[in-house]
């Protein structure tokens, strides 16, 4: 058994703050980490855990093999990543380039679920002027490699998408430049993919950009998406990351971009990201459902994961028939009300008619579901079993 397995069972029963350091400082320092990679993106695997998009990092070997086992049995492909005591800052300052906020340890076994920032300084850029700070786009490459790792797997949503897409969009970018602008004219190189096509690349970071020019040959310059649809409207074909979740970009990609851009949820002015929760929040479910059942109008309701980026909070589809709208608001309302007495948790309701009702309902099952018999149904005709 590793130290960090017994470090994390001991913390497991005494929640010591002593404990706790010690699980640090041997992830931080260990002689060797293996840390779950998907080949498809060329990074690290994601998803979401709590409500929080996390990295899976493992002590012994077998675990993570265990572990991509697992995941292998729902289409994913996954990889194992060595990681040696000399290249973990390397590594874990790669989870933030990845959007990656908390890394679970030993998923499988004893576990845990630590905080990116409890394990390095987390830069805040926040503070600086836009224009000067280094080009880095966790929370694009973040759903960039959930959304190829759900085309694998064939679990790819509407909202993955839109979120997706709109992320791209709003993505600050590096080009490599060959020689001297001239004017507002720039020489981008391009670079040859399998299929004899020729591409110009865009890269989301540094790291990203160093993996093309590694010898310091170009000079990199920041870049928007308008950039790219200049590219794209002159026929051109980009790909952005092309040594890494490689996305291409056309002039037909670029209108579905902008479709994106106006369906891309926001709660109070915050971008919003809807996803599946890996388990359902049964305290607060059975407590909606006692108040859903006292009212008739409320035929069912669904519940997700609602994150922005202030945090992680829920989000309830109501489906209210064929309630006026009016009436479905005034609803929705009350229930906010009712809910707000019962849980310390933050919890959104939508109805269900609404577009981003329908991302909080599409593919998952509803949570409350009011039994109606059909009383158009003749007598004879209904069939009560034997």
């Amino acid at each position: 058994m590793s130290r960090i397995q017994e470090l994390i069972k001991e913390y497991g029963k005494n929640k010591d703050k002593g404990t706790y350091r010690d699980i640090l400082a041997e992830i931080q320092t260990g002689e060797v980490l293996y840390s779950a990679f998907s080949p498809v993106t060329r990074g690290h695997f994601v998803d979401y855990v709590e409500g929080i998009p996390s990295a899976f990092l493992f002590s012994e070997k077998q675990y993570c093999e265990d572990f991509c086992r697992h995941i292998k049995e729902s289409g994913h492909t996954v990889g194992i990543a060595e990681c040696k005591k000399d290249s973990r800052l390397s590594m874990l300052s790669d989870y933030h380039r990845s959007g990656i906020e908390s890394v679970l340890i030993d998923n499988g076994k004893a576990h845990i679920l630590i905080p990116l920032s409890d394990l390095i300084n987390v830069p805040d850029f926040s503070k600086i002027p836009e224009n000067q700070r280094p080009v880095i786009n966790p929370t694009f490459v973040c759903s960039a490699n959930r959304f190829f790792q759900c085309i694998e797997n064939k679990t790819i949503t509407p909202d993955k998408e839109i979120n997706f897409l709109s992320d791209a969009y709003n993505a600050r970018y590096i080009i490599p430049v060959e020689g001297k602008p001239e004017g507002n004219k720039v020489n981008i190189p391009s670079i040859g993919r399998n299929d004899g096509e020729k591409v110009i690349p865009f890269f989301t970071d540094i790291n990203e950009y160093r993996k093309l020019d590694h010898e310091n040959k170009f000079t990199p310059m920041p870049a928007t998406f308008a950039h790219i649809e200049n590219l794209c409207n002159e026929n051109e074909i980009v790909v952005i990351n092309p040594f890494g979740f490689n996305f291409t970009i056309t002039k037909e990609t670029c209108e579905a971009v902008h479709k994106a851009i106006k369906l891309a949820p926001q709660t109070d002015g915050e971008r919003a990201v809807i996803y599946t929760l890996e388990r359902i929040p049964t305290d607060i479910t059975d407590k909606l459902s006692e108040i859903f059942d006292n009212d008739a109008r409320i035929i069912r309701a669904f519940i997700k994961g609602l994150r922005k980026d202030s945090g992680s909070e829920l989000i309830v589809s109501v489906d209210c028939g064929d309630t006026e709208e009016s009436e479905v608001k005034a609803i929705l309302e009350k229930v906010k009300a009712e809910t707000e007495k019962l849980t310390d948790k933050t919890v959104n309701f939508a109805s269900s008619g609404s577009y981003i009702g329908k991302l909080a309902s599409s593919e998952t099952v509803p949570f409350f579901e009011r039994f109606v018999i059909d009383v158009s149904i003749p007598p004879e005709n209904f069939d009560m079993g034997e």
